[in-house]
């Protein structure tokens, strides 16, 4: 009697075996293609990383660029009209004064 229900458990586990080795052979695409999206997602992130890093870098540039023109100008603008800048320079520092005294 033992070596028929030997028999038997061994007749029920072979399908068990074979599902439990279907879902490994499942398991196994299922997981390379989790690692192909993940990397994937790795190379996106770093190509956008990249991307912004040369938008910030340009951005920089533009600003650096910009900031020096204005600064040019100024300059210009300065020497052309010393008493105009003068009188410029006054009346911003009236009405900064001005603000300072109503705040404290």
């Amino acid at each position: 009697m033992a070596a028929t229900q030997t028999q038997s458990e061994t007749k029920k586990s072979t399908p068990a075996r074979r599902a439990e080795d279907n879902k490994a052979e499942e398991a196994q695409p299922i997981a390379e293609k989790v690692k192909e999206v993940g990397e994937q997602l790795e190379d996106m992130a770093t190509r956008n990383a990249q991307a912004l890093r040369e938008i910030a870098r340009e951005g920089a540039v533009n600003t650096s660029q910009a900031m020096s023109d204005l600064a040019a100008q100024s300059e210009d603008f300065v020497k052309k009209n010393p008493a105009l800048a003068v009188a410029g320079a006054l009346g911003v520092g009236v009405l900064i004064g001005m603000a300072m005294r109503n705040r404290y």
